[in-house]
C-alpha cells in the first residue's frame, strides 16, 4: 500500500479511503455500507478534489458497530 503507517505520530482528522479502511480495520463492503447508510462521508477536499473523510464520522461509526447491545453493538 505505501502506507508508512507506524511513522505517523497519530492519526490525521481527515483521511482518504485507503487510510479510513486501515484505521477502522474494516472491510471495503462494511465502508460503503457505512457510506450507504449517512454513516461515513467523504467529501471532496483539496487542489485536486481527493475524496476525505472526517475522522470523527469513523469513530462514531465503529463505536455504533462494536458499541453496547443496547445501541445494537456486539457486548464484550
Amino acid at each position: 500500500m505505501g502506507l508508512a503507517l507506524e511513522k505517523l505520530p497519530d492519526w490525521p482528522a481527515g483521511m482518504n479511503r485507503a487510510l479510513a479502511l486501515a484505521y477502522t480495520g474494516v472491510s471495503e463492503q462494511q465502508m460503503r455500507d457505512w457510506e450507504k447508510e449517512g454513516r461515513v462521508r467523504f467529501r471532496p477536499r483539496g487542489p485536486r478534489g481527493q475524496m476525505i473523510a472526517l475522522q470523527s464520522d469513523l469513530d462514531a461509526a465503529l463505536n455504533e458497530l462494536f458499541g453496547d447491545t443496547v445501541g445494537g453493538g456486539i457486548a464484550f
